[in-house]
């Protein structure tokens, strides 16, 4: 009896917490946590690819880590159910603007393409779901020059 309730919490867990991948055009790497860690702001690099254009690099940020999600009968109402499905989720965005150069273009003026990337302002558990994208906030690539092409892609402001 005991066994077919943990069973069934499991099912139900599976099929309310689920996480939602986008489909993208960046190629990610796999960044491994230790064991217990909670959800943080993780830098990754990304590939960015696009026909006829040089692939390349882009310093970003990932929100990684776990939080807490359960599924409980109700102490009030044992016909009910609870439930609290918290994902490791970014609380805010910012955007960059990255120049991909594509020696395949007809065009002198199309040589360059400029694509709009976007990283999490910072991370947190949050209830599943999406975000409102009204809580963007812009930021363009700065100091490329400095060190290098990956240099402050994506600087943090305080």
């Amino acid at each position: 009896m005991i066994h077919s309730h943990v069973i069934l919490f499991s099912v139900l867990l599976l099929s309310i917490c689920q996480i939602k991948q986008s489909k993208s055009s960046f190629i990610t790497q796999e960044v491994e946590l230790p064991p217990g860690q909670e959800c943080v702001m993780t830098p990754v690099v990304h590939v960015l690819k696009h026909p006829g254009c040089q692939p390349q690099l882009i310093p970003s940020y990932a929100c990684i880590g776990k939080c807490t999600s359960y599924l409980q009968v109700s102490g009030s109402k044992i016909w009910q159910m609870e439930r609290s499905c918290n994902c490791c989720q970014e609380s805010g965005e910012r955007e960059a603007t990255v120049d991909l150069y594509c020696p395949e273009a007809k065009k002198e003026e199309n040589r360059y393409r400029k694509v709009v990337t976007k990283a999490p302002l910072e991370c947190m558990c949050r209830p599943c779901g999406t975000i409102d994208s009204n809580a963007i906030i812009p930021q363009e690539t700065v100091g490329y020059a400095e060190e290098g092409p990956l240099h402050n892609h994506f600087r943090k402001s305080f």
